[in-house]
């Protein structure tokens, strides 16, 4: 039974909880919160993405896999398009989990819609570096965060890139 108003009262405490460190509170809080909302509702995404930080701080890994592709899913169901940012930042998200679940092939393939939809995009080329770092193909990954690091809007987020993506590229001296 979809009862949006109920949904967004208890997904607001549960991100209350969380952010109080009731890691186990809010946990309980996003479970009864999820089945009530509107499947078409703008803020289910969000509500898997927070669900699934909250399994993450449990140790629930596979479990939070899981809350971030039912977010993808939920942000390609409500009509958003591959290469659009909801898009973009739920792909990053689930690709980021499976690496560092080492499920490399997996996360690569999870974030190929973006690369190829959207060629610029500064975070999905950060995902891309460090997905192909963890494959230890290391030529792939310096020229995925040279691209990063050059589509970064401003010289700030450059510089945070590159102490980002230091393990990436090696050298911190390398021009990239």
């Amino acid at each position: 039974m979809i009862d949006q108003g109920k949904a967004k009262e208890l997904a607001k405490e549960a991100f209350d909880q969380w952010q109080a460190g009731q890691y186990e509170q809010a946990r309980l809080l996003y479970e009864q919160a999820i089945p009530l909302a509107d499947p078409q509702h703008y803020g289910l995404p969000g509500y898997y993405g927070e669900y699934a930080c909250v399994l993450n701080h449990l140790g629930q890994d596979d479990g939070a896999c899981a809350a971030m592709e039912k977010s993808l899913e939920a942000e390609l169901a409500q009509g958003n398009a591959e290469g659009s940012p909801a898009v973009l930042v739920a792909r990053y998200f689930l690709a980021d989990q499976l690496r560092r679940l080492g499920r490399h092939e997996r996360a690569l393939d999870t974030l190929s819609p973006s690369i190829e939809h959207a060629r610029g995009n500064w975070l999905t080329r950060v995902g891309e570096a460090h997905i192909l770092h963890a494959m230890g193909r290391t030529a792939e990954a310096r020229a995925a965060a040279g691209l990063a690091i050059a589509n970064s809007p401003t010289p700030e987020k450059a510089a945070q890139l590159k102490e980002n993506l230091r393990d990436v590229l090696g050298d911190p001296d390398m021009q990239v």
